[in-house]
């Protein structure tokens, strides 16, 4: 397995096509998005280090001077691995933004402190993977959250956001997996999902909606790597979304088992990276939203 950091991309590239999204949800649904991100990492060298404490003062000091605004931080799953998540923000660029800059960050300042920081999508075989999970959810022009749901009851918004969700999943899967090593993050028993699937508090599930009150109900997005682009990735989930609703797109059955076995017979996550193209350029879901150069780099 690569254990190489993956360097940050220009924001430019791409974040200029989440704010056309943004634009597009203002205009077309008069809704706008809030978004947050979380993203998980390795820390080589974390478990024997005197200087992670100093380590983590480093990092939340570094990110208050930039006006990156950081929920928690946490160890995750995986030995020597953890998790940044980052408050919901009213402005989608500046979610993308801050997500570049706190894995510069992070980076530099594992560096200085004697360790190693690694964003990749899948550094170690016997290790669970690391995603970029982006958390959504939309307000009306009120600031009133617009997603519900209780038992058997969802709000429309909610439920076509869902069903654009799915539909645009393995289309787009170039995006959320950019590279050949991306893929073997979907492994089982990986904490990952295998499945285009979605379910309330199931962490199974490749579209999880988070046990939480009202005002607080959001779309939790799983399935990008460490080492995808955040802002194309939240790009293509705000197109998804406003196709969903425009569309009035179904959201399939609620997964309220493991959403990873074969007995559920869902569509698995395409598993390789000329799959996830080829069936890019055989869709026309991205039609008037992106173009193939957008989305790819050698189109």
């Amino acid at each position: 397995m690569s254990g190489l950091i993956p360097s940050s991309q220009p924001e430019s590239l791409s974040g200029a096509l989440v704010t056309e999204q943004v634009k597009r949800i203002n205009a077309e649904l008069r809704l706008h998005p809030v978004t947050a991100s979380e993203i998980e990492f390795y820390l080589s060298g974390a478990e024997s280090c005197i200087s992670v404490p100093g380590f983590w003062d480093d990092v939340t000091a570094a990110c208050d001077r930039k006006g990156i605004k950081i929920h928690k931080t946490g160890s995750e799953t995986g030995k020597e691995q953890f998790e940044i998540s980052l408050l919901p923000c009213t402005d989608p660029a500046k979610t993308a933004r801050d997500t570049y800059a706190l894995r510069d960050i992070v980076t530099a300042f594992a560096t200085s402190h004697g360790m190693r920081a690694n964003f990749s999508a899948k550094p170690f075989a016997d290790q669970p993977g690391s995603g970029l999970h982006i958390h959504l959810h939309l307000v009306d022009k009120q600031n009133k959250n617009v997603f519900y749901k209780d038992d058997d009851s969802i709000s429309s918004g909610l439920q076509h956001s869902i069903g654009g969700l799915m539909t645009w999943l393995n289309p787009c899967m170039p995006v959320f997996a950019p590279s050949v090593s991306s893929y073997e993050r979907f492994v089982p028993k990986s904490a990952s999902p295998l499945t285009v699937s979605w379910g309330a508090n199931n962490r199974t599930v490749a579209i999880r909606l988070p046990d939480a009150a009202h005002d607080n109900k959001r779309i939790e997005h799983r399935v990008a790597g460490a080492d995808a682009d955040p802002a194309l990735v939240i790009a293509v989930i705000l197109a998804a979304v406003h196709f969903g609703i425009k569309n009035q797109c179904e959201p399939g059955v609620q997964m309220f088992g493991d959403a990873t076995l074969p007995m559920y017979n869902l569509p698995p996550i395409v598993t390789t990276l000329g799959d996830a193209i080829a069936r890019l350029k055989d869709s026309k879901l991205i039609d008037g939203y992106f173009s193939l150069s957008d989305i790819l780099p050698n189109p």
